[in-house]
């Protein structure tokens, strides 16, 4: 039988909860018919057609469901309420009034509440609230006109199913076409510019890429790439995190300055980005990132047309839908994320492919792309090692903190470790071998790790807590359009945060103003040559609430012999202090802080100067509990 032919039923107290969730079905399908097209507005995403127009159906889906439960819930209040059948007509009215109202808090007062809280509108806050109150007398009044023609033998026309299905399907196709039809760049940029590549791989320590004297790994595509630009010997990662050394990179500035200490922490407003400069000259701009930890709502999206941090391995886009959103919370909450990595990660492979696809729908349109590939992170697959040589890395990180762990366990996780390097290097090399078919133009490359890991070094086992140089040092290089300065090296220390202004110097646009991002390229061109100290900031466990170290990382004259590679490590909590002479110690077993103490106390100076109070009243990291989970599964949070 037809939901048509169903609603039309005589009228008895089933037949009426029945017409009320036939009401609420059609209500439903609407609101997420709207819905579509508010995501299709808003979300960034690089979807394709087909992409758009399921996830819009499965939106409309979502809403149907949502709204015949509702008409059912109500519908069925109603039944009782309105006891006798001349009542009927007015309970259904009203009970199609009371799923408009659900629908439209549901869906505004999350937007009210954004409104009210990150913005500080509250006038507009209000109208949100109190805009589910108008849908439902609008809806009502409605309702009750068109049940009155029925009762007198007048039948709606069109039917109210169909009508709510074909509304609900003209949504769906104007979301579709909106979300595949997105066009990116402008005019502004000539086709003659050349692209900017940002490639990105977390959590990969330089002493696993074989082009900087390591024999650990073979990392041939990593390798070739360096030799074809200036190879960086000695760069250093500010903070040990993801999403604050992407901040860096992207901004130009040191974390501690832009109040970004945690995956949980969101960049500042009116901080301007590499994807902004290079958007407002034309380029067409887009991130592929292949981690939770750098979601939007870190705000690492600001200057991206299109920033692609979806994880949900068959409906793209997925998450854009609330009812969708709030499962997955309730899943992340309650469930094992570490079960479900799925939502929280995706392979290199799919992120290199989504990348590929945005940049065949250019048609040859100057672009800035950052890809960011998560495989070296924890836990570490074995790829293709054989069971007695490799362990289950999910089942450890389950068992922490106090898993014990042995000296085979330790081999077994450091080989893993290295296959993840090596895999991550073989579809890298697939991935360029790609996009040079695609565009065959020069383009500006830059690769670069956000920092090392810890894989046993100083009874550190597997993360990257601290600022010891195993997760400060980081591989970067730098190849250049015109191919100038191939095979350069630099060996002045150089940050991460100098990235930002060398890939607009790459391509000769005007840096980023206030920033502490030093051009690069001015190291080969000889006009720069002297290390770029940093402060140093790492957490000493999972928690930031558990406490921080911070340090200074530079060569330093005066109260140290000059040339002196020197690094000073400062843990706030205990007070503990020591000094390191890197030219002679790499592995800071050796604290020269008594006998080098003039040193010491400058470079203490200069960290509580940089750091001010900021450090010792750390801002709390406030996450939704699913958010939360979803991090903790990922080793940042306790």
């Amino acid at each position: 039988m037809s939901v048509v032919a169903w609603a039309e039923q005589p009228m008895d107290r089933f037949g009426f909860v029945r017409r009320a969730i036939v009401q609420g079905l059609g209500l439903g399908f609407l609101a997420g018919g709207l819905e579509a097209t508010v995501i299709a507005a808003r979300v960034q995403l690089a979807l394709g057609f087909d992409d758009g127009i399921l996830l819009s159906t499965v939106s409309v889906l979502c809403g149907g469901a949502m709204g015949a439960l509702l008409g059912g819930v109500i519908g069925l209040l109603f039944s009782v309420r309105c006891g006798q059948p001349d009542q009927w007509t007015r309970g259904l009215s009203r009970s199609a009034g009371g799923v408009a109202g659900c629908l439209g808090a549901w869906h505004l007062w999350p937007a009210g509440w954004t409104v009210a809280v990150v913005r500080g509108q509250p006038v507009a806050a209000i109208a949100f609230a109190l805009a589910p109150l108008g849908f439902a007398g609008v809806v009502s009044l409605n309702a009750r006109f068109g049940l009155k023609r029925a009762a007198r033998g007048q039948p709606m026309r069109p039917k109210w199913v169909v009508a709510s299905l074909l509304g609900s399907a003209l949504l769906v196709l104007i979301a579709g076409m909106s979300m595949g039809g997105r066009s990116y760049g402008t005019d502004r940029a000539l086709e003659s510019d050349p692209s900017v590549v940002l490639i990105t791989i977390d959590t990969l320590r330089r002493d696993h890429v074989s082009i900087y004297g390591a024999n650990i790994v073979e990392t041939p595509v990593l390798d070739g790439l360096a030799s074809e630009g200036i190879i960086f010997d000695n760069a250093v990662t500010p903070m040990p995190e993801t999403a604050p050394a992407h901040a860096a990179m992207l901004t130009g500035r040191h974390p501690v300055r832009l109040g970004m200490l945690s995956n949980g922490h969101k960049l500042k407003r009116g901080v301007r980005t590499v994807a902004q400069e290079l958007g407002e000259e034309g380029f067409a701009t887009a991130a592929f990132v292949s981690s939770f930890a750098l979601d939007s709502r870190t705000g690492l999206d600001r200057g991206f047309e299109a920033y692609d941090d979806d994880f949900f391995p068959y409906i793209r886009g997925l998450a854009e839908v609330q009812l969708a959103q709030w499962a997955i919370r309730l899943v992340m909450r309650f469930g094992d994320p570490m079960q479900i990595r799925s939502l929280l990660e995706r392979s290199a492979d799919h992120t290199f492919a989504g990348a590929l696809g945005w940049v065949r729908g250019l048609e040859k349109k100057p672009y800035f792309l950052w890809v960011h590939i998560f495989e070296p992170h924890s836990p570490y697959a074995a790829h293709g090692m054989s069971d007695d040589q490799a362990v289950d890395h999910s089942l450890i990180l389950a068992d922490e903190p106090g898993f014990e762990y042995t000296p085979k366990i330790i081999t077994q996780l450091r080989a893993q470790y290295a296959a993840e390097v090596a895999h991550t290097d073989k579809v890298l090399g697939v991935f360029l071998e790609q996009l040079r078919g695609i565009d065959d133009r020069p383009l500006t490359i830059m690769v670069a790790a956000d920092h090392g890991e810890m894989l046993g070094e100083h009874e550190i086992m597997f993360n990257h807590h601290g600022i010891w140089d195993e997760a400060v040092r980081v591989p970067l290089f730098l190849r250049l359009p015109d191919g100038r300065f191939a095979g350069h090296r630099v060996a002045a220390q150089v940050r991460l945060m100098d990235v930002a202004n060398t890939l607009l110097a790459s391509v000769r646009m005007d840096h980023i103003e206030d920033t502490e991002s030093a051009n690069l390229i001015r190291h080969a061109e000889g006009s720069l040559d002297r290390d770029l100290g940093t402060l140093l900031m790492g957490r000493v466990s999972a928690s930031l609430q558990k406490g921080t170290v911070l340090g200074y990382r530079a060569s330093l004259g005066g109260g140290a012999p000059v040339g002196q590679n020197l690094k000073y490590v400062w843990y706030p909590d205990t007070d503990a202090k020591a000094l390191f002479d890197l030219s002679v110690d790499p592995g800071e077993a050796i604290d020269l802080s008594d006998k080098q103490a003039a040193a010491a106390e400058r470079l203490y100076r200069q960290v509580r100067g940089e750091a001010g109070t900021l450090l010792l009243e750390t801002p709390k990291t406030e996450l939704a509990p699913g958010d939360r989970e979803s991090l903790r599964a990922l080793g940042y949070v306790e």
